[in-house]
């Protein structure tokens, strides 16, 4: 699921661009909200989700790995992936919100040739990404709801 969910992502941020590049950018200021929160959300998911433990950090940063007895004992509520996790979880909650209103806001809907799918892409991204961040673990693995 975390992979679908980054190439979604992916997929989302590239859809954008195009449609800003084709259509131009807005001067209304609550659709240039929507422009910076469904660019800037799908990079900060596909960072929090690529991001790993085993490798001391992000992907390309490799520091020494310590030992259970040289590793601070945390919370793992306290910790800044799981700060980060909820957070995106938060905004991505936000980003559907504004996508069911610019879905109505703009009723009578374009007859363009791919709008459903910006549609379905616009949709699916939120929801996949807070179901990846919500039931994965550090190690990507699905975390058992119910034990």
């Amino acid at each position: 699921m975390k992979n679908v969910a980054i190439i979604c992502n992916i997929i989302l941020f590239g859809f954008t661009c195009l449609v800003l590049m084709t259509d131009g950018i807005s001067k209304e200021t609550a659709y240039i909200v929507f422009a910076v929160l469904i660019l800037l959300i799908p990079i900060l998911n596909v960072l929090v989700l690529l991001g790993s433990r085993a490798g001391g950090g992000w992907p390309g940063f490799h520091l020494k790995i310590k030992t259970l007895e040289e590793m601070p004992q945390t919370d793992d509520l306290s910790s800044t992936r799981t700060v980060m996790q909820i957070g995106l979880i938060v905004w991505n909650i936000v980003l559907l919100g504004f996508i069911c209103w610019a879905f109505v806001d703009q009723y009578p809907h374009p007859q363009e040739e791919g709008f459903i799918a910006y549609v379905l892409i616009m949709v699916l991204t939120p929801i996949l990404s807070i179901a990846a961040l919500l039931f994965h673990d550090k190690k990507g693995h699905i975390v058992e709801v119910i034990k």
